[in-house]
């Protein structure tokens, strides 16, 4: 079986939370030493950052790639996410995450949270 490229590994995982499939999106990420870093928290479980990110599934209407660099075992994307709370919004998104050994270790993201900040307060 060969590995997946560090971009088919993000574009699986990025597939995942489209399709609101939390667990398969679980299984994308390091099991040790992940990290994740946003406007809205910072989290150094894989788990934990999976649990936290499944709250937007009820109002996730889909996610938009709209470029993907790569550069080695990192991976930038820009990324259009469209929500649904009172009207359907579209955020910006930079996405940008770093694979090893074939799942993403950690993930650091780029965007406007104001919107968001006071539906989701970090306690």
């Amino acid at each position: 079986m060969t590995e997946k490229t560090p971009d088919a590994v993000v574009q699986g995982f990025l597939d995942a939370v489209a399709e609101r499939d939390f667990d398969r999106a679980r299984e994308f990420l390091a099991d040790a030493g992940f990290s994740y870093r946003s406007p809205l928290s910072d989290l150094d479980d894989a788990t934990a950052f999976i649990a936290d990110i499944s709250r937007v599934g009820p109002i996730l209407e889909r996610i938009e790639v709209r470029r993907t660099f790569v550069d080695g075992d990192e991976v930038c994307t820009i990324i259009n996410f469209f929500s649904r709370m009172d009207r359907l919004q579209v955020t910006p998104v930079v996405q940008w995450s770093r694979v090893a050994d074939g799942r993403i270790a950690a993930i650091e993201v780029f965007f406007d949270a104001r919107q968001y900040a006071s539906m989701f307060e970090v306690e």
